[in-house]
């Protein structure tokens, strides 16, 4: 079943060029999305759009069954969370304790339920034992998990990452990185990742591959990167299983479709325990 439905989204700022151009897809509920492309592509204003961040100029985009528009934009961020790029501002609360109360207050939770809340979410993300911690004592990663637990906290259907590990080291990286694969086993949860990373895009259950604001390419990451002609066309990366197998066929040693999905698993599991 189809949560979000973007069907041909134009956008443009100032009446310069289209930075979204006729973008149409569909993403389905509990799925696990990543949106890449190079910069200037289209992938964080088809973000800030979905999220209702930037008015839609043209098209439309429907959120279960209701379409984002001024009417019910207040309704529609009610069932979505954003994690940007930069920790440090996200961070509102002078204590982590305090920037996962910060969106429970605004809903009115009761007072006396929401230390259980706080403790849950924080269990959640691994950082139940820095709840008195102040901003400037946490990592970056740190600081990205708070922002994801006070999220979490609000029972968001779609969870959307803007290039959140950017700015990450890569110790941070990993732990976003893990914390996003833990959280698309779940069902209720929809991720849309904007990256980079063209190693995350395997863990996806989608991709969508943008290039000047329109959809170059859409599909299971494992049928994406079997092209990586057309990726390198518009100077994008491919991924590490993908280059094994190009330099396997160099020495004319082909690997059947499903041995190229096992080394997918393979990294995946790999990077999930290291």
């Amino acid at each position: 079943m189809s949560l979000i439905e973007v069907k041909d989204v134009t956008f443009s700022y100032n009446g310069t060029r289209n930075a979204v151009d006729g973008v149409s897809f569909d993403i389905e509920k509990g799925s696990y999305v990543t949106i890449i492309g190079h910069n200037g592509s289209g992938k964080s204003t088809m973000a800030k759009l979905i999220a209702g961040l930037l008015p839609i100029k043209k098209g439309k985009i429907v959120i279960d069954g209701d379409e984002v528009n001024e009417e019910n934009i207040a309704m529609i961020r009610n069932k979505l969370g954003i994690v940007f790029q930069n920790p440090d501002n996200q961070f509102i609360g002078s204590t982590v304790k305090d920037d996962i109360a910060f969106g429970l207050e605004n809903k009115m939770v009761e007072s006396e339920k929401m230390p259980a809340i706080i403790e849950e979410y924080a269990n959640k993300v691994g950082l139940s034992a820095f709840l008195n911690y102040e901003p400037q004592n946490l990592s970056g990663g740190q600081k990205q998990r708070v922002a994801i637990a006070g999220i979490l906290a609000m029972h968001p259907s779609i969870l959307i990452f803007d290039e959140a590990t950017s700015m990450l080291d890569p110790k941070g990286k990993k732990e976003i990185k893990q914390l996003m694969y833990e959280l698309s086993g779940d069902d209720e949860i929809t991720i849309i990742s904007i990256t980079h990373d063209i190693e995350e895009v395997l863990q996806s259950d989608d991709c969508i591959v943008l290039n000047k604001g329109k959809i170059f390419m859409h599909g299971k990451p494992e049928a994406v990167f079997k092209e990586p002609e057309k990726l390198r066309e518009i100077d994008l990366d491919i991924p590490f299983v993908e280059q094994t197998r190009e330099a396997f066929g160099k020495y004319k040693i082909r690997l059947k479709s499903d041995d190229l999905k096992g080394m997918v698993d393979e990294l995946c599991r790999y990077r999930s325990n290291h």
